[in-house]
Parts: C-alpha cells; sequence; structure tokens
C-alpha cells in the first residue's frame, strides 16, 4: 500500500513540474526521474551480480567442507579462498560495463531535455562513454557471453552519449535508441534469470547434504539434534545471498528471499527503464510521467533486496 501511495504521490508531483509548461519544459522532470530511475537499477543489478559471486564462493566452501567430512578429499582450506567458477572479476566487469551503458544514456538524454545550450556530458561521463566504446569495438565484450548484438549496442549507445550534433531531440534520441537498450536489457534480464536458477540449485544442492546429516544425529542425543538443526538453517542462510525469512513469519510463495523471485524483481525493473524510454519517445505527458513513476517505484522496490543481502 505504502509502495503504491508513494509512486501516486511522485505522479502528482511530476504532473505538476510539467503543468503550465509547453514543449521541452513537459517532460525534463520525467526525463529527471527517469535518469534517477536507471541509475538505481544499475546499482541494483551490479549488487545482484555479486551476490551470485558470493553464493557461488559460499557454496563451494559447504560443498568442499561436506567431502572433507566425508574423507573423500585430503585437505580442507578453512580461509574459504575461492576461485569463481559462475562469474569472476573480469566477468562482472563485463556486465558492469553495460549496466554503465544504460546509465549513460539515461544522463545524455536528461542533458538533451535541459534548456542549456551545451548538451554534452561532463568530462567523467565522456571519458567513461570512451573506455566503453573503446572496450565494446575491440570485442572486449564477448558476445557469446551476453547475447548477440550487445557490443554493436554499447557502441551505438556511446556514441550517442558522446555526440554533440546528430542528437538534439530529446524524442528522437529515445526512439531511435530502443532497440539498443532492448538488447543490452534483454541480455541482462537472461542473465540474471539463468544466475537465479544457478543459485538456486546450489541451495538445494547443500540442503541435500544437510538433511541426512541432521537426520543422523542421535534421537536420544537432543541437544545435539536442536543444535545441528539450528547450525544447519544458518548454513542455508549462508549460502544464499538473499538471507532466510524471518522466524517471525511464514514464507510466501513469493517471497523475496528465493532467488529466482529476486532476479524476477530486477528484471522488472529493466523492463521498466525500456518502458520509460518507449513513453519518452512516443507517448504523451502523462504517460511519460506514469511510465517513469512506475520505474522509480520498481527500482525502489529492487534497492529495498539488494540492501538486505547478507554482509
Amino acid at each position: 500500500m505504502a509502495d503504491r501511495l508513494s509512486a501516486r504521490l511522485l505522479v502528482f508531483a511530476l504532473v505538476l513540474a510539467a503543468g503550465g509548461c509547453s514543449g521541452l519544459g513537459q517532460i525534463q522532470a520525467p526525463v529527471a526521474k527517469f535518469a534517477e530511475g536507471a541509475h538505481s537499477v544499475a546499482t541494483s543489478e551490479v549488487s545482484f551480480l555479486r551476490a551470485v559471486e558470493t553464493a557461488d564462493c559460499t557454496g563451494q566452501f559447504y560443498a568442499g567442507a561436506f567431502d572433507y567430512a566425508m574423507g573423500r578429499t585430503q585437505s580442507f582450506d578453512l580461509s574459504g579462498a575461492c576461485t569463481p567458477r559462475i562469474l569472476d572479476e573480469k566477468e562482472i566487469q563485463i556486465r558492469q560495463a553495460l549496466t554503465e551503458a544504460v546509465t549513460l544514456y539515461a544522463d545524455k538524454l536528461q542533458a538533451l531535455a535541459t534548456n542549456d545550450d551545451d548538451k554534452t556530458l561532463d568530462a567523467n561521463s565522456q571519458d567513461l562513454a570512451t573506455k566503453l566504446n573503446k572496450l565494446a569495438s575491440t570485442g572486449g565484450i564477448p558476445v557469446s557471453s551476453v547475447g548477440a548484438g550487445v557490443e554493436a549496442a554499447v557502441i551505438a549507445i556511446t556514441e550517442m552519449a558522446l555526440d554533440q550534433r546528430r542528437f538534439s531531440d530529446v524524442r528522437k534520441a529515445a526512439q531511435a535508441m530502443q532497440p539498443s537498450l532492448v538488447t543490452v536489457v534483454t541480455a541482462l534480464e537472461s542473465e540474471n534469470t539463468s544466475f537465479a536458477v544457478g543459485i538456486a540449485s546450489a541451495m538445494d544442492g547443500v540442503e541435500a547434504k544437510l538433511r541426512p546429516i541432521v537426520a543422523g544425529v542421535d534421537k536420544k542425543q537432543t541437544a545435539a539434534r536442536f543444535f545441528a538443526l539450528v547450525e544447519a538453517r544458518r548454513i542455508m542462510r549462508g549460502v544464499n545471498p538473499f538471507g532466510t525469512p524471518p522466524l517471525s513469519r511464514p514464507t510466501a510463495a513469493g517471497d523475496t528471499i528465493d532467488p529466482r523471485n529476486v532476479a524476477a524483481a530486477l528484471n522488472a525493473a529493466l523492463d521498466a527503464v525500456l518502458n520509460a524510454n518507449k513513453a519518452i519517445a512516443s507517448a504523451g505527458t502523462g504517460g511519460i510521467v506514469a511510465a517513469v513513476s512506475d520505474l522509480i517505484a520498481r527500482a525502489q522496490a529492487a534497492q529495498a533486496t539488494q540492501a538486505a543481502l547478507l554482509d
């Protein structure tokens, strides 16, 4: 209810900001909010990728501990040193580059919506756009790992961010860049879903190992069984980067601690970026305000979930 009220208040505020103006002035405030929402979603996306890395290493630790305890291996590293198998640092940086392309685009669109004669981005943003353009142009974003056409999309977006002549109209820029945004966002969404399935699979694997251990504790040793159960829950909390539901409430089918539900919520926020950009390209002021308000609401929900990640 609170989220819906916040979204309605945002719509009202944006309409007031747009009221009494005409032309470019009508969409300045919504476009600024669009940029804000895009940045929030990008931050949540990177947090999710880090959570995947955490889940990977934590799962490896418990799997290794189990194998050592069962006598399947002769040594075990208690430090928990990990070589990521799903996403290493370089692979995370590649995907972060995609989120940076989205935020650069949003910043450029906001610049185009201002009344300033100079529509260029600041020096730091221009430097980032140049680096991303070079990365994509030299094959630094492997197409096979994030989807076909992604490098070309990043090149198109960064060229738009650096452009000083071709793009001057906000709506035309949004329309021209929509296909490239779709390519980048679709690649991120596809991977989010795959990574979430991987985390859930790792959780199932650890739980499958824990159940016979707990069941094997002598029933007469009630204290030992109790502590085994408590420790098993702690381990399950550790292997899931999104935690476990509080004991004070039941777990709903769509509980946000399920990695697949977290990915779905994040993907919905990414979709909202596309929908808001599409509205900027073709909808009236009311449609733009509504789409941007939905983006802000979904971005806030995604951030709330990411804020609950375990340290």
